[in-house]
This record gives structure tokens, sequence and C-alpha cells, in this order.
């Protein structure tokens, strides 16, 4: 009788080490694999870091800039922000002009994420940080998009924080081209297009649309995201928006191995100052993401009321108090 219960507590000691060394491969396997999804993007380690300015007095800049920028910056544990930066630039070497500006807030209290589309011609106050080989170029008051062209994510995160009152230390960059592949594996977005859309997108050759609720493919979405003839850049912008919600919205009603394709599929086409732990953390934070709310902003609020030309060109001067606050409201919402 022991003989057998020794047998049968060996053989329970035997299974339970073959079932713990089977959990500890797999979790090693989807540790290394999450690893490896990860050392795909361009990783940016910006060397100084973005932090607040605290006095603001000395900067020369219009009395509405001036205004907006004795509001306190929104700091909260709970809330957090990444800079989401479309660059039109094929040259590596080389900034480019950030052709899209966007700045996705997760907000940890209320369980939402927010996404706000900044107008590239807004007139803002740039700091005195470009590039040295930009130095020439740098003016301290001039159109938003500017600032990455003189600086990159770096010197456009500190703009943004300098104007818009937010926390920003992260970004994340990318043609709208890296959403291609991406849009693909998850077999498409669902837009709503207008019959304008519909007919331009037939135009370009990338299918067969008519007004209403259509499937675009990869390529169909990187059209559509790009246009601009048709009306302006504000809506310009809510279509950028419009691809990337329905993109989100898609995966979150992927099963894990097409979610696993989507992200491998994205990685290689981002740049980012995200570390490691940071891209693994919001990685394994995209199922408790996807039950967060998800509502869009445009800025400025004034939208066409605002636009007017300074130093010949088009750019937006707008009422900064009012644009801050209806900001900071949305982001603690």
């Amino acid at each position: 009788m022991e003989k057998e219960q020794h047998k049968s507590k060996k053989l329970l000691v035997s299974v339970a080490g073959m079932l713990t060394g089977m959990i500890l491969a797999t979790a090693a396997f989807a540790f290394g694999y999450l690893y490896f999804v990860v050392g795909l993007r361009d990783f940016d380690r910006i060397k100084d870091s973005i932090e607040i300015e605290t006095d603001l007095s000395g900067v020369d800049a219009p009395s509405n800039m001036k205004e907006g920028m004795k509001i306190s910056v929104l700091q909260d544990k709970q809330i957090e922000n990444i800079l989401i930066i479309g660059s039109d630039t094929r040259n590596p070497n080389a900034n480019g002009r950030s052709d899209a500006m966007m700045l996705l807030t997760i907000n940890k209290k209320t369980k939402s994420l927010h996404l706000t589309s900044l107008m590239r011609a807004i007139y803002v106050s740039i700091p005195d940080d470009p590039d040295p080989a930009y130095k020439k170029n740098y003016s301290s008051n001039y159109m938003l998009n500017a600032a990455h062209t003189w600086g990159g994510a770096r010197l456009l995160m500190k703009t943004v924080q300098r104007n818009f009152r937010v926390d920003v230390t992260r970004y994340i960059a990318t043609d709208f081209s890296g959403f291609t592949n991406a849009i693909n594996k998850v077999g498409g977005v669902t837009i709503e297009l207008t019959s304008a859309e519909a007919k331009y997108l037939n135009n370009r050759g990338v299918g067969s649309f008519q007004a209403g609720s259509q499937l675009l493919n990869g390529k169909a979405a990187l059209e559509y995201s790009r246009i601009r003839k048709l009306d302006s850049d504000f809506k310009r912008m809510e279509r950028q928006r419009r691809v990337i919600m329905a993109l989100f919205t898609k995966m979150k009603s992927s099963n894990p191995a097409q979610l696993t394709q989507t992200v491998e599929a994205l990685m290689p086409e981002i740049k980012t100052n995200l570390t490691d732990t940071e891209m693994m953390s919001y990685i394994l934070g995209v199922g408790t993401y996807s039950t967060y709310s998800f509502d869009q902003l445009m800025l400025p609020i004034e939208t066409y009321e605002a636009m007017t030309y300074i130093r010949g060109m088009e750019m937006y001067d707008i009422d900064w108090v009012k644009n801050i606050k209806a900001l900071h409201a949305f982001m603690e919402s």
C-alpha cells in the first residue's frame, strides 16, 4: 500500500513538474516573441528630457499666446499622452514636415481614450531649441508643423507642451502608408464615404466604391486619408482620425492571432521614444484599452474663423485660453 502511495506521489510530482515546465516555456516563448515584435520598431533615444517650462514671462510671443501660457500644464498620473506624428519625409536624414499631429490621451480614471487632431498651420510659439542644422531657419513664432522640420519630435513635443499646456514626453511617428499592411491584416476598415469621396477613390484606381458604408483595404484607406482637394485640411484631418479609429475598432474585435499579425505589421513602420518596457506594457494592455470609450476632438475649435495671413501664408491665430480649456476638459472627461 505504501509503495502504491509513493508511486502516486512521484507521478503527481512528475506531472506537476511537467505542467510547470510547459507553463514556464510558454511564458518564455510569449515574452521572447513580444520582445522580438517590440524590437522591430525604430527606437529614438531622445537625449534631453522634455521638461515642463516653468517661467514663460520672457517669451517673445503675441498677447493671446502669452495668456494661454499662464494656464498650468495639465499633469495627472492617471492621464497619459502620446503624440502621434504623421511625417511626409522620404529622407531618413531629414525630419520633414509633420503632415498630421494627433494627441492620444489615455485616461485611466474615466477609462477613456481621446484623440485630438492639431491643425498643422496653427500659429504657435516655438522654443529656441532647433537642431543645429536648422538654426538659420528657426523663427520663434510660426506654424506648428515647422517645429518638427526644425527639431523633429523633440522640438514638436516641447512646442505642443508650451502652447497647449499638456504634459507630453512620448511620441510615435509614421507615414500613413505605414498603416497599409496593418489595415490589410485586419481585413480592411469600414468608412462612411460621401459620393464625392467615393468618386475620388474610384478615379484613383483603388477600387469601386459608392456613397455609404464601405470596406476599404489598406491602399484605398491610404488614398482616403490623403484626400485634400475635395474640401479642406480640416476634413483631411477628420479622415485621418476616422482611419485610425476604424483600425482600432477592427483590432478590438480581432482574434489573438490576427491581432499579433497586425501589431507585427505596424512595428517596422514606426519610430518612437517609447522604451521596450513601455511598448510591451501598452501591447499587453490592449485587452484593457479595448473596453475604453474612444472619442475625438479637432483644434482649433474656431476652425475657419481663426484663419489669417501671416507673412503671406495661411495660418490659424487662435484664442489660446478658449482652446486650452476645451482640450483640458476633453482630456479629463
